[in-house]
């Protein structure tokens, strides 16, 4: 579940990311030509993912250790994305083997 939680937040802070007029964003990638032309609609959209991560980490974790957690998950995306997001090293298969790596070693570990 906290997979899920990490899954959310990251797409939440993407699509809030994919809005911005001064970010390096990919060019060929639809979902950042989408969400470029649909600000506004991308911005709630991420707000929602957002919210919907930090209130799977309070049920998870409790509220107090929810909420740092889901801090502490923004801020690692967040510097993820600013600092290696220009580079365009990761594509978005790579970034989706991670998380099915992660998922099954939740659920079966």
């Amino acid at each position: 579940m906290l997979s899920l939680s990490i899954l959310l937040t990251a797409l939440g802070f993407y699509s809030c990311y994919g809005t911005s007029k001064r970010a390096m964003l990919p060019k060929g990638n639809p979902v950042v030509l989408w969400a470029s032309s649909n600000a506004k609609t991308s911005k709630y959209l991420g707000l929602f993912l957002l919210t919907l991560g930090l209130i799977l980490c309070v049920i998870n974790l409790g509220l107090g250790s929810g909420s740092f957690s889901f801090l502490v998950i923004l801020m690692t995306i967040a510097s993820i994305q600013v600092l290696i997001g220009p580079l365009f090293i990761t594509n978005s298969k790579q970034l989706a083997v991670v998380f099915v790596l992660g998922l099954i070693l939740e659920l079966f570990l």
